[in-house]
């Protein structure tokens, strides 16, 4: 578990929230291209990721105890130093634990649909989703996001790009080959035909943001929180797959 804080709170008064961000390189032992996955469920994915990519840090933020403790002791049977993970809600620990332009990648795979109404605004691909992860993806920076739901496949796809991402497959396309990693859910799906819709967005340039709070240095800058729009990214409906 990463330590807190990365820096000291200014002279004679506590920090205000977010102005104290983990030091990552110190947490992992050693500076390297920082990615994040949302949700991993069991690990299988994050695991397998992080086996074949030696030279990367890769955090995984799972709301579920049980998960985490999974990963974590199948990772250190796999003695994969480079596999840090986290118990907490993805949306609400994301601006507290990232300086702008500090990741790499981004995986969010088969995040939990919400079919119920009253429950859309719990679905976790929206705008402010991509309004954040724009500002705390390096230039170049990717998402990979992975759904076994047309219509939320469809509705992020377009809430990315209108975020400003670009589509490495073309505007509104799906990513159509073979991933390097296969999660467990895909190994299963491919075995039983059941489609995965895909799509890989990358960030052209981090949007601009205010200067940094408190002093801090630019590249340490918090993302200017991201304005209410109409259009959530959250109000799609579809067929629900018994």
């Amino acid at each position: 578990m990463p330590a807190f804080p990365l820096q000291r709170p200014p002279a004679h008064r506590c920090a205000e929230p977010l102005e104290c961000l983990p030091d990552w390189a110190r947490d992992f032992g050693r500076e390297a291209p920082l990615e994040l996955e949302i949700g991993p469920g069991r690990g299988s994915f994050a695991l397998d990721h992080a086996a074949l990519h030696p030279e990367r840090n890769l955090l995984v933020v799972e709301t579920r105890r049980s998960d985490c403790e999974l990963i974590r002791k199948r990772a250190a049977v796999r003695g994969l130093e480079n596999l840090l993970v986290l118990q907490g809600d993805a949306k609400l620990l994301l601006p507290r634990l990232f300086a702008k332009g500090s990741l790499s990648a981004v995986h969010v795979q088969f995040p939990d649909p919400w079919w119920k109404k009253r429950h859309h605004r719990r679905r976790l691909v929206d705008v402010e989703l991509a309004a954040q992860l724009r500002a705390l993806l390096v230039q170049g920076g990717q998402v990979d996001f992975r759904t076994d739901v047309p219509a939320y496949a469809r509705e992020a796809v377009r809430t990315w790009e209108e975020g400003g991402f670009e589509n490495l497959d073309g505007p509104g396309a799906l990513w159509v080959s073979a991933p390097e990693v296969l999660s467990t859910r895909e190994r299963r799906y491919a075995q039983t035909g059941q489609p995965v819709f895909r799509a890989r967005l990358v960030n052209p340039a981090a949007p601009a943001s205010d200067a940094a709070p408190c002093g801090l240095p630019p590249a340490q800058a918090r993302p200017t929180p991201p304005a209410p729009a109409e259009r959530t990214g959250r109000d799609w409906t579809d067929i629900r797959r018994k």
